[in-house]
């Protein structure tokens, strides 16, 4: 890939310090990720049902299902503690995923135009944070679903940018990521 893979291994002179910082790191980061698909599930959900199912939203919907289930299978792999266990739709263990999802209901909730334009909003951060977590990590698992995801992010973005200019039709795409 053109990440530079190789420049991203460790050296064998990384000590125990910086191969538990880095653990640390990607806990963090999984943790985070796991949370982030949650909202993006949750958000989608809350609006689809709003405006009677309105696509892209309840095709993407399903697809952050997907997202949130690959990230927890992340997570027990590299054995981090799941941040959503026991949390109910709307309720995030990060304070600043909470006040987006708060903040992005509330907006999407004025209109069907608003709702496309808070898709776009929430896709164009999660493709940011997702380039960051590539850039910072050498797992190939890991690396393996960020890609998938910032690829499934890229298509839902396009999805809603159809959306907020007056064209919904999906056709093979978003929903299948």
């Amino acid at each position: 890939t053109a990440l530079g893979l190789g420049l991203l291994a460790p050296t064998a002179t990384a000590t125990p310090e910086a191969a538990d910082a880095t653990r640390s790191s990607l806990a963090s980061t999984l943790a985070f990720n796991r949370e982030e698909e949650r909202m993006a599930q949750d958000l989608y959900a809350a609006l689809a049902a709003q405006y009677d199912q309105a696509r892209p939203m309840s095709m993407i919907t399903r697809s952050e299902t997907q997202h949130f289930g690959s990230i927890g299978t992340l997570l027990s792999t590299h054995d981090v503690a799941d941040p959503s266990a026991g949390r109910p739709a709307g309720s995030y263990a990060f304070p600043e995923l909470q006040a987006l999802y708060d903040g992005w209901l509330a907006e999407g909730s004025t209109s069907l135009d608003a709702a496309y334009q808070v898709g776009v909003e929430l896709e164009q951060r999660d493709i940011s944070d997702l380039q960051q977590a590539i850039a910072q990590t050498n797992e190939p698992d890991v690396l393996a679903v960020y890609q998938r995801l910032l690829s499934a992010s890229e298509h839902h973005l396009s999805a809603y940018e159809r959306g907020a200019a007056g064209s919904t039709s999906t056709g093979s795409g978003p929903g299948s990521m």
